[in-house]
């Protein structure tokens, strides 16, 4: 089976809230490079490939060791667009080429903070054969989640989400898990029906915050660059 995985990095160049994000230089590297290198460390895949829009990100991606057979089109690049679209294109790609692929291993490259143990650990899961899909997660407080409030737009006030059901004290709440997008695996025909890596038969392995950070803002990219300087001290 592991040679019918497609490991896929999808990279696009628009990015609203912190521009040209995965091309910024993070801790000395490109920050798509961290996610190329770890799926190459891994030694699971052939190939690594990148799907991307950008004739720039591309170039950056075959200088890490990634292949991009072709690019995307635009209009499967755009910020509603959900990530493992691009690499389906790219899956498509390489069947008209001879090249068959069963499941995709979509590593966001917003996750610089990856092992290759966690790759690994992914994998050997999906692996094993009882699930369609997987997905690393990470463990929160549980009062983030069952204690959440949001805006009551009748009465003006605000209002706990959840109502009182959970109004107790963290050990006496269930534990309450994030999909992190680190590291998101599906079977390509399962992936197709459902449109998200969340179909019934899912799967979990847990990262930890440490390594589970996606960049979206600033303040995350700053947060990375810390873990990584402290890594190679």
């Amino acid at each position: 089976m592991i040679d019918k995985m497609l490991c896929c990095i999808p990279a696009r160049a628009g990015s609203k809230r912190l521009p040209g994000k995965n091309l910024l230089p993070l801790a000395g590297k490109p920050m798509i490079a961290y996610s190329i290198e770890a799926a190459l460390d891994s030694g699971l895949f052939d190939n690594v490939y990148v799907s991307t829009e950008d004739v720039t990100i591309a170039e950056v991606a075959r200088r890490y060791g990634a292949s991009v057979p072709t690019l995307v089109p635009p209009e499967l690049c755009g910020d509603l667009v959900a990530s493992h679209k691009p690499c389906q294109y790219i899956a498509e790609f390489l069947k008209n080429k001879g090249q068959h692929k069963e499941a995709l291993v979509c590593l966001q490259p917003t996750s610089p903070l990856r092992s290759v143990e966690d790759l690994r650990a992914g994998v050997d899961r999906f692996l094993q054969g009882d699930l369609d899909y997987v997905v690393s997660v990470t463990k929160i407080d549980p009062h983030y989640f069952h204690w959440a409030v949001i805006p009551d737009e009748e009465s003006g006030y605000w209002r706990r989400y959840f109502g009182d059901k959970y109004m107790q004290e963290r050990p006496l709440l269930p534990s309450v898990y994030r999909p992190n997008g680190s590291i998101k695996i599906a079977k390509l025909n399962e992936l197709q029906k459902t449109g998200h890596f969340f179909g019934y038969r899912l799967g979990v392995i847990e990262t930890p915050e440490e390594r589970s950070v996606h960049v979206g803002t600033q303040f995350d990219f700053d947060l990375c660059e810390f873990f990584l300087r402290r890594r190679s001290k």
